[in-house]
């Protein structure tokens, strides 16, 4: 029975284009052999520009095949993950023998309460069916996060957090942007520095970004108290709804706890709960399963932390190869790494592991053996500004325009422009583009901060901190005027 609703589901999810899909990629595979040997024979008798041109398509179908390739291993994935969910759901026992009371932060939920037990049924229902990812995933992840949770002094079970908004998953996204293992969005993120570009994002690295759900949680309960509403619930509530929102309801309704408000939004109700509900699952497999999941390997027992610190953009390889590792082992254990494509015209990318400025905490194999003074001599060399793997600027030549160098660079024409304070696209022959911010001291902004307070903290003319930092902008009707905002870096 079970082998046949397997069947079924892939004939569900892939349906006959699929199979098709597969059939054709397997037949252009075939054909590349014979394209390899066309070229080989037309490289005698043709002149360059033919054989370039010939290249050229062969990579063209190289890169066709490859596309083909990884959309069947999404499909695999996708099968892979509806059969785990399968599994799970046919293991689930009828389980209704529930406490009359639930602990969740040092906070009671009371069972007994009709409505507060179908809520928390209601839920169980619901994240039994994930449990397949997220118990297997605790025992790599929580031990991280509870000693990070320790150092903040917060509750050991905030740690069901991340299992309510990820599923303890550093890939997952959200519609809407959200990414990682805490879900930030990017606004969010960026104000508590962590770094998102086209080199890293730190929403996937479960150190800076579980650092930075504490730090958030801390400030929601502080400014909630300062308000009489002291509730780490509601300060939990924040996180997912915004603490404005959580600030409205307390003044609309009067309430000043969790369990005596309403939220604005069922979701944000609802985070409680199912954090709640991931919790009394995850402490209670031998109850609610027939068996009991496979953990993945903790973090902490197959690999080691180095600090690494960055003046400049570098790329990593031989700092990995010093570690005693490879590239592709580090970009694996590190998920927040990302891969750099840098473009070249009509050809495929070339893929680089390139890390922007900052100071990381990077996983490397536990046996792992380090060559330290290469390892020191690559370590200092990271120290240098304006070094690294990109130019620190460009010398326009004859021909070329903004859109071209862009391309060439990896960036975009409005980054050259903001990077330059140019004002239009009109460049010339000779003229030095800077091609990467400069990553120097810099100052946050604070909520109430202006311009010129700014400017006499730091000792520097508002001119100066405008024309580096490109903050004139233009409204409708064309005027100038300056633009800054809190959580904003201004740099001097």
């Amino acid at each position: 029975m079970k082998n046949a609703i397997i069947f079924f589901l892939i004939i569900l999810l892939c349906g006959c284009s699929a199979f098709h899909s597969k059939s054709n990629t397997k037949q252009r595979v075939n054909n590349i052999k014979p394209i390899e040997t066309q070229i080989v024979k037309d490289s005698v008798t043709t002149n360059v520009g033919t054989r370039q041109s010939i290249l050229e398509q062969y990579e063209d179908i190289i890169d066709h095949q490859q596309i083909q390739i990884d959309s069947l291993y999404l499909i695999i994935g996708q099968l892979q993950d509806s059969i785990n969910f399968l599994n799970s759901t046919i293991r689930i026992k009828n389980h209704t023998d529930f406490p009359d009371s639930l602990f969740f932060a040092g906070y009671k939920f009371d069972l007994t309460n009709e409505r507060l037990k179908q809520k928390f049924k209601y839920w169980y229902k619901v994240e039994i069916k994930y449990a397949y990812k997220f118990i297997p995933r605790s025992n790599k992840y929580f031990p991280i996060i509870e000693d990070i949770l320790k150092q903040y002094n917060l509750p050991d079970d905030l740690k069901y957090l991340t299992a309510t908004e990820s599923y303890l998953s550093p890939l997952a996204k959200s519609s809407a942007g959200a990414t990682g293992f805490w879900q930030f969005m990017k606004s969010t993120a960026k104000y508590y520095d962590l770094q998102i570009n086209q080199f890293v994002d730190q929403r996937m690295d479960i150190y800076a970004s579980t650092r930075a759900a504490c730090e958030y949680i801390l400030w929601a309960h502080k400014t909630l108290q300062n308000m009489g509403a002291d509730d780490l619930l509601l300060a939990i509530c924040s996180f997912n709804a915004g603490l404005s929102n959580i600030q409205k309801a307390i003044k609309e309704q009067g309430g000043k706890d969790f369990f005596s408000l309403i939220q604005r939004m069922s979701e944000t109700d609802d985070y409680i709960w199912r954090a709640l509900a991931i919790k009394y699952i995850s402490e209670n497999e031998d109850k609610v399963f027939t068996k009991k999941f496979e953990r993945e390997e903790s973090l902490l027992s197959t690999c080691k932390t180095v600090n690494l610190t960055l003046k400049g953009h570098y790329k990593l390889d031989d700092w990995a190869q010093a570690q005693g590792t490879v590239i592709k082992k580090v970009w694996e254990l590190n998920p927040w790494i990302k891969i750099y494509r840098r473009n070249r015209y009509k050809y495929s990318s070339i893929n680089d592991v390139v890390v922007s400025p900052g100071t990381y905490t990077v996983f490397i194999p536990k046996n792992s053996i380090p060559d330290k003074d290469r390892l020191s001599y690559i370590e200092k060399q990271f120290l240098n500004k304006n070094e690294g793997y990109f130019a620190i600027e460009h010398v326009v030549k004859r021909g070329e325009n903004l859109s071209i160098i862009a391309q060439r660079y990896n960036t975009t024409v409005t980054n050259l422009m903001n990077i330059n304070g140019l004002r239009s696209t009109t460049i010339y022959p000779g003229q030095r583009l800077s091609l990467i911010t400069n990553y120097g001291n810099y100052y946050v902004v604070k909520k109430g901060d202006s311009l010129y307070k700014i400017s006499q903290k730091l000792g520097i003319s508002s001119q100066r901190l405008i024309e580096k930092n490109n903050l004139l902008v233009r409204n409708r009707s064309g005027k100038k005027f300056v633009c800054i905002y809190p959580g904003q870096k201004i740099y001097f």
